[in-house]
C-alpha cells in the first residue's frame, strides 16, 4: 500500500510540472548600425580620366634681357622703375661720358688732319706727273708722291676706324631696352659708379611664359615637341593652365637621370609670373571612365576588391582596374562596380567588417570627378 501512495504522488507532481510554462533564454540585443562620416565613403561616378609624365619645374620669361654696362663710369640718369613697362629703345640708363666725348673730338680731329694730308698727297703727284712728262724730272719721283698718296690714305682709314670706335663707345654709355617688356630687376640709381659688365636691368617679354621642366627617363617615349601640358601653379590654387613642349634636351642629367624639357605658355594677361613653381602632367590620353579613389581599393589580395555599402550593409565586391592617374590617385574601375556605388575609403575599412550593418552620411563624390 505504501509503495502505491508513493507512486501516486509521483505521477501527481509530474503532471503539475507539465503543466507549468517552459522560460525561454532571452536574446541577445541587435547590434546598433554603424555611423559612417562624409569623409569614410564616396560615391563614384564617371569622369575624365588623364594619363601621362609628370612634369614639374619653375616659370621663366621665355623672353629676358640682362642689360649691362658697356663703359666704365658715373651713373647719371635712369629710366624706369620696377615693374614699369617699356618699348624697344627707351632709355634704362645714361654713364657720365665727358672723356668720351673728348675722345671723339680728338679722332675727329684726326680724321680731318689726314684728310688734308690726302689731298695734299694727291696735288703733290699731280704736279710731279706734269714735271715728269716735261722731264723735269725722273720718273722715281713720281712714285715717291704716289708712295706719299698710299700712305695718307692709310693714315685716314686708321683715322675714321678710331672715330667709329669712339663714337660707339660714346654710344654705350646711353643704355636703351632691347625689346618691349616689363622691367623685372633694377640694379643700378644715380651716383653709382659702374664697370664694364655691371648689371643694370632685367628686361622680360611676360606675354609668354617658359617653364623649364623635367621628366624621369622612363618617359621619354611619352613626350614630344608640340604636345600639351596640363599644369598648376603655386599661388593660384584650383586653377589650371596649359602650355606646350617647345624642346627637348638631347641628353639626360647624368646626376639625376632627368630630361629638360621647355614648355611654351601663353601669358596674355600677364598672369603668370617669372620664379613661381609650377607642376602637372604631359597629356598623353584622355577619356570617361568610371573613376573610384586608390584609397578605397583594397590589392593586397590575389584580385582587386572594395568595401561597398549595399543596402545599409557592407559586403565585399571584386573589381577589375584599367588606367591609373598616380597624380590625382584615382583609378579605372571596368568591372564590378556602377555610377552611384558608395564604397569605403581606406580610412573606414579598418573599424568595419564585411557584414557589418551601416547607415551612410551624404556621399561625396569620387576625387577626379569632373
Amino acid at each position: 500500500m505504501r509503495s502505491h501512495f508513493l507512486l501516486a504522488i509521483a505521477l501527481t507532481l509530474a503532471a503539475s510540472a507539465c503543466k507549468k510554462p517552459v522560460e525561454q533564454a532571452p536574446q541577445a540585443a541587435e547590434a546598433p548600425a554603424i555611423r559612417l562620416a562624409a569623409e569614410d565613403i564616396v560615391t563614384i561616378q564617371r569622369g575624365e580620366l588623364e594619363t601621362g609624365p609628370r612634369i614639374s619645374g619653375t616659370l621663366q620669361a621665355a623672353a629676358r634681357s640682362v642689360v649691362r654696362a658697356e663703359t666704365p663710369g658715373s651713373v647719371v640718369v635712369i629710366g624706369p622703375e620696377l615693374g614699369q613697362a617699356v618699348k624697344k629703345g627707351d632709355l634704362l640708363a645714361r654713364i657720365e661720358a665727358k672723356a668720351l666725348g673728348d675722345v671723339t673730338t680728338s679722332a675727329q680731329s684726326g680724321v680731318t688732319a689726314a684728310e688734308a694730308q690726302l689731298d695734299l698727297a694727291k696735288r703733290e703727284v699731280q704736279r710731279t706727273e706734269a714735271l715728269v712728262k716735261g722731264g723735269a724730272l725722273a720718273q722715281r719721283e713720281l712714285d715717291r708722291a704716289q708712295s706719299q698718296v698710299t700712305a695718307a690714305q692709310a693714315q685716314v682709314t686708321q683715322a675714321r676706324a678710331q672715330l667709329a670706335s669712339s663714337k660707339s663707345q660714346l654710344g654705350d654709355a646711353t643704355v636703351r631696352a632691347p625689346f618691349a617688356g616689363v622691367i623685372a630687376k633694377r640694379g643700378v640709381s644715380v651716383g653709382d659708379v659702374v664697370s664694364p659688365g655691371a648689371e643694370l636691368y632685367e628686361v622680360i617679354d611676360p606675354s609668354t611664359m617658359r617653364l623649364d621642366a623635367s621628366v624621369a627617363s622612363d618617359d621619354l617615349s611619352s613626350i614630344a615637341v608640340g604636345k600639351s601640358v596640363d599644369f598648376e601653379v603655386r599661388g593660384y590654387p584650383d586653377q589650371r593652365f596649359a602650355g606646350t613642349i617647345a624642346r627637348i634636351a638631347p641628353a639626360a642629367d647624368p646626376v639625376t637621370r632627368q630630361i629638360q624639357v621647355l614648355v611654351d605658355i601663353p601669358n596674355p594677361g600677364g598672369k603668370l609670373i617669372a620664379g613661381l613653381y609650377a607642376e602637372g602632367r604631359i597629356s598623353v590620353q584622355k577619356r570617361e571612365a568610371l573613376i573610384a579613389p586608390l584609397s578605397a581599393i583594397d590589392q593586397t589580395g590575389d584580385q582587386p576588391t572594395v568595401l561597398r555599402v549595399k543596402n545599409g550593409i557592407v559586403e565585399r565586391t571584386i573589381v577589375a582596374l584599367g588606367v591609373r592617374d598616380e597624380r590625382a590617385e584615382v583609378v579605372e574601375v571596368t568591372t564590378g562596380l556602377a555610377p552611384g556605388d558608395v564604397l569605403l575609403l581606406a580610412r573606414a575599412t579598418k573599424n568595419v567588417a564585411v557584414g557589418a550593418k551601416v547607415e551612410v552620411a551624404v556621399a561625396a563624390k569620387g576625387s577626379g570627378t569632373k
